[in-house]
C-alpha cells in the first residue's frame, strides 16, 4: 500500500502546478467524488510525479496525468497534448462517470474498468470472478479505493482523522524544507 508521506508529497505537487482547481471542476461536472478522482490520478501518474518529460506514462501510451491510453482512445489523445492537465482530468472523469453508468454505480468495477476496459470487466464478472483479477497488479480498484480513504483524510474529508494522519507528512514536509533552506544557506556561504 502506498504510504501517507507518498500521498501528501503527491498532493503538495497538484496544489504547486495549480491542478487542484481541474480536478474540482471535473469532480462537480461528472458529479464524482473528486477524492476518487484524485486516487486515480495517484495510481496512474502519482498525480503527474511519474511522468516523462512529454507527459507521458506506460511506454507512451498512456497520456497525462490520468493516463488516458491512446491505443483505445485516439480521438482524445489525437487531439490533445499529454501537457493540457485540464483536458486529461476532464476527460479522465468523463470516461470514469461513463463506466459508473455500465456497472450500475459499483464503485470497484467502474474504477476496475478505467484500468482494464468495460468488457474485460464484464466478461470477468461474468466467468464469477472479482473484478480485478483483470486489471494491473491485480488490485487496482482496491488499491485505488485505498487511496482514496487515504487522500480523504489527509484533505479532512473523513470523518475519522487522527493526529497521527497529519503529523507524519507535516514532519517530513517541514524536515524537507529544512534541509532544502540549509543546504541553500551553505550555497551561499560558499
Amino acid at each position: 500500500m502506498v504510504s501517507s508521506i507518498s500521498i501528501s508529497t503527491e498532493l503538495t505537487y497538484v496544489r504547486l502546478r495549480g491542478l487542484m482547481p481541474y480536478f474540482t471542476e471535473a469532480s462537480k461536472k461528472y458529479g464524482l467524488p473528486l477524492v476518487l478522482l484524485l486516487a486515480i490520478a495517484s495510481r496512474e501518474s502519482r498525480m503527474g510525479l511519474a511522468l516523462s518529460a512529454d507527459g507521458t506514462g506506460d511506454h507512451g501510451n498512456g497520456i497525462g496525468i490520468m493516463q488516458i491510453d491512446r491505443r483505445y482512445h485516439p480521438g482524445f489523445t489525437g487531439r490533445h497534448s499529454p501537457l493540457d492537465h485540464q483536458a486529461n482530468i476532464d476527460y479522465g472523469a468523463k470516461y470514469l462517470a461513463k463506466l459508473f453508468q455500465k456497472f450500475d454505480g459499483n464503485q470497484a468495477r467502474a474504477v476496475a474498468a478505467y484500468n482494464a476496459g468495460p468488457n474485460n470487466v464484464r466478461t470477468t464478472i461474468y466467468a464469477g470472478l472479482p473484478p480485478d483479477s483483470v486489471t494491473t497488479g491485480r488490485d487496482y480498484s482496491r488499491d485505488v479505493l485505498q487511496r482514496k480513504q487515504l487522500i480523504s483524510q489527509l484533505l479532512g474529508l473523513s470523518k475519522v482523522t487522527s493526529l497521527s494522519v497529519y503529523a507524519v507528512p507535516m514532519a517530513f514536509i517541514a524536515l524537507a524544507t529544512y534541509n532544502y533552506m540549509t543546504t541553500k544557506d551553505h550555497e551561499q556561504r560558499i
